[in-house]
């Protein structure tokens, strides 16, 4: 779902199985759950499970047949609420490379927020939603700390024909400070591997 002036933030709920069940939209909710998703000590049905704990509200209410109607409820969830689709996560084949990590710039983010809308991030959890952390993410200044590190990571390293020796030495030490040492990638790969861990379950003969 795009970000729109007209859209509600009071309006984070779905019904499932006659139930109305409120999502816990708040961007540190959000960050915590992306956390939990990259942790690979955790197993993949796992997180289906855990998801439901972190965004559901009521979700001891949560009563399941198979794995997989509890597994559609979790694509239903990533997609109508978070934009992430499951079933089109690697449509064109091309690796993307990964321009920011939450954890690893969370220091960045906090400090680019209080300096270019006098935000204290500490202060807005539980109370930012989601998606207008994003959009504030976003369009962040491009002299905030966030975005110029981000420009560091993208750029590519000047010829000697194009910069002095002392210049392409300073990017390089940018890149190299700034590097999140994970090289191309594709930035939803997590998601990929939760998909193709539920294929194999049911492939398995599961249920």
């Amino acid at each position: 779902m795009d970000f729109l002036l007209t859209m509600p933030f009071d309006g984070d709920f779905f019904e499932f199985k006659g139930e109305v069940l409120n999502v816990d939209m708040a961007f540190d909710n959000i960050l915590l759950l992306f956390e939990m998703f990259d942790d690979e000590e955790i197993e993949d049905h796992e997180k289906v499970f855990l998801t439901f704990q972190m965004l559901i509200f009521e979700h001891e209410h949560l009563k399941f047949d198979t794995y997989e109607e509890a597994y559609e409820l979790f694509k239903y969830l990533l997609r109508e609420f978070l934009n992430i689709d499951l079933d089109n996560q690697s449509g064109d084949g091309q690796s993307k490379v990964k321009m920011y990590d939450y954890q690893k710039d969370a220091e960045l983010i906090y400090a680019s927020f209080f300096a270019v809308y006098n935000m204290d991030l500490a202060q807005q959890q539980g109370k930012l939603h989601w998606k207008k952390f994003q959009a504030l993410l976003t369009h962040l200044d491009d002299n905030s700390p966030f975005k110029k590190v981000i420009g560091y990571r993208v750029m590519k390293v000047p010829s000697e024909k194009e910069s002095s020796k002392d210049y392409r030495q300073h990017v390089l030490k940018m890149k190299s400070l700034y590097s999140l040492d994970d090289g191309p990638q594709d930035a939803t790969s997590v998601f990929d591997s939760l998909a193709n861990s539920f294929k194999h379950q049911k492939d398995g003969g599961e249920g």
